[in-house]
């Protein structure tokens, strides 16, 4: 790998905050998780931010959100000077939720190196986080692969997450080769993938942003042909543009039907002790609360 100081490579973080939270409405209070203050002081949103901030700053960061969080956003007075907020008219799957950044960074960069941020997971250490993003940057930047997707050692057989299979499982760590995605598998699936070394998928990635937009015209044409002009428009067309577009969407899932289909993407795995959890349920979300703290940087 070229020695580059990861100063040198200026990220985009696009931080996916559009999702409804239905999970846990009832713990949330109907609040959308990513814009629950989880301890009554700073939403998810808002820590997922702080654990970026090192790593990209406000002018390269883009935060999707849903025209129907204006209310939570309207809160957040600050969020404004965090990154350029992208309002998605109305839900049509992560897949449009990933497309609709992708296609600012991409006006703003095409060859710029992007990481692909959720709003509402939990980390404990932010050291580890970082580290795992810095070094997967570098062989990014370095040419030794177009996209990262990032994976964790899991604690259990937990079928409510996305897992994903290496090519080698249960190698030394480092960059290995995917050999299949698998999403919310039965538990006799789940407990196989468990004690056959398969990781749980954490929906962070780090690609090449030309990159990215290849594999959606690659798994996603009918998608990728409603968002590419949008390319060649100005901030506020754009948005005009959208606005009447996005009724007519198909809903596709980003982590099935785009990263499930590409071939050649690497893996970068954080150990269980990295203190991960996306806090999908009330169960985890409780587990976690009670093992971990989310300003805790180790």
């Amino acid at each position: 790998m070229a020695a580059v100081a990861f100063n040198s490579i200026p990220l985009f973080n696009l931080v996916l905050a559009a999702g409804a939270g239905k999970r846990l409405a009832a713990v949330t209070g109907g609040t959308p998780k990513q814009f629950w203050r989880f301890d009554g002081r700073r939403t998810l949103l808002e820590y997922t931010l702080d654990r970026c901030a090192p790593l990209a700053s406000p002018e390269r960061t883009r935060i999707v959100v849903d025209a129907g969080h204006a209310p939570f956003v309207a809160r957040l007075p600050q969020l404004a000077r965090r990154g350029a907020i992208l309002r998605q008219p109305m839900d049509r799957g992560t897949a449009a939720g990933v497309l609709l950044g992708l296609i600012d960074v991409l006006c703003a960069d095409a060859d710029g190196v992007v990481m692909l941020m959720p709003s509402d997971h939990g980390v404990q250490r932010t050291g580890g986080f970082l580290s795992g993003i810095r070094r997967a940057s570098l062989y990014v930047h370095a040419g030794l692969t177009d996209v990262v997707v990032f994976g964790i050692t899991p604690d259990s057989a937990d079928g409510d997450y996305g897992w994903i299979m290496p090519v080698q499982p249960g190698a030394s760590r480092g960059f290995q080769k995917i050999a299949s995605f698998i999403e919310k598998p039965p538990a006799s699936l789940a407990h196989a993938l468990f004690s056959t070394g398969a990781v749980w998928s954490t929906m962070v990635l780090i690609a090449r942003a030309s990159a990215l937009a290849d594999l959606f015209r690659r798994e996603l044409p009918d998608l990728w042909h409603v968002f590419e002009p949008a390319r060649r428009m100005g901030e506020r067309q754009r948005g005009e543009y959208f606005q009447q577009r996005y009724a007519g969407l198909p809903t596709y899932d980003f982590s099935r039907d785009v990263l499930a289909r590409a071939d050649g993407l690497a893996l970068y795995t954080w150990p269980s002790t990295l203190g991960w959890s996306d806090l999908g349920t009330p169960s985890r979300l409780a587990r976690w609360s009670g093992e971990h703290s989310l300003g805790r940087a180790m």
